[in-house]
């Protein structure tokens, strides 16, 4: 399947699941309009819908064939094809309030001690600019999160600021410890348990940002907005013995 309406394409993904796309680029008005898309698919409580899927410019469901589709006399494709028409039409057309979303701005405490900040000074090297620039200028801005990935409950956020965009590593590093926020390219994140990372490291949060044990896993979701703020190690001692 290969649908078309307006500036939505719609594709099948295997024969359990349908991606709707936008221009593939990082944008906040493109991720705006996924998590609109997002919200109206869940108001419209579909029968056979497994999982909705956010992410950069693509919204992808999963859906159980048998309760997905109507044992009629059109074909599955048939079937699938007018829901996606069906549903992108009535989501272009609904009043310009419900494609509205109302972010919410999340404050996450950040430590850019050099103890923490793995890549600080490399940067501030390389960038000719002082360490505690850096820190402002990373903490300055709100940041969209545009999709969750690649481990269970890590943020990808942009953009960031021109001054400290910095590729990742060539090589990897084996570990880098749960809680670290680095910056790659544009975007910047958080490492939501221990695991190897290439992202420049430019501090940590006391946050537990993804805690399979809890109802609620991840602590973000596409569409937040996160602003950093700095705190000192002793600020991150009592934060995290109390696991904010």
């Amino acid at each position: 399947m290969n649908l078309k309406i307006k500036q939505w394409k719609v594709h099948t993904l295997g024969d359990h699941a349908i991606v709707f796309a936008l221009e593939q680029k990082i944008s906040p008005l493109i991720v705006n309009e996924i998590a609109a898309l997002h919200s109206f698919i869940i108001s419209k409580k579909i029968k056979g819908i497994i999982d909705i899927i956010p992410a950069y410019h693509t919204l992808t469901l999963v859906y159980d064939i048998i309760n997905f589709t109507n044992n009629n006399n059109n074909s599955i494709s048939e079937q699938i094809n007018l829901m996606c028409t069906t549903l992108l039409n009535e989501f272009n057309n609904a009043p310009k309030i419900n494609n509205s979303i109302q972010a919410t701005i999340i404050n996450v405490p950040v430590c850019y001690d050099p103890s923490f900040a793995l890549d600080i000074q490399n940067l501030s090297t390389l960038h000719n600019i002082k360490t505690s620039e850096i820190i402002k200028i990373h903490s300055s801005k709100v940041y969209e999160i545009y999709s969750i990935g690649f481990l269970p409950g890590f943020p990808y956020m942009g953009i960031i600021d021109e001054r400290i965009q910095t590729p990742r590593h060539d090589k990897p590093r084996p570990l880098v410890p749960a809680g670290s926020v680095g910056i790659a390219g544009q975007q910047t994140g958080i490492y939501p348990s221990d695991c190897p990372g290439g992202w420049q490291i430019l501090g940590r949060t006391p946050w537990k940002i993804f805690d399979p044990n809890e109802n609620k896993l991840a602590k973000f979701k596409v569409g937040d907005q996160i602003k950093f703020y700095a705190i000192t190690i002793a600020d991150f001692i009592k934060m995290n013995e109390h696991q904010l």
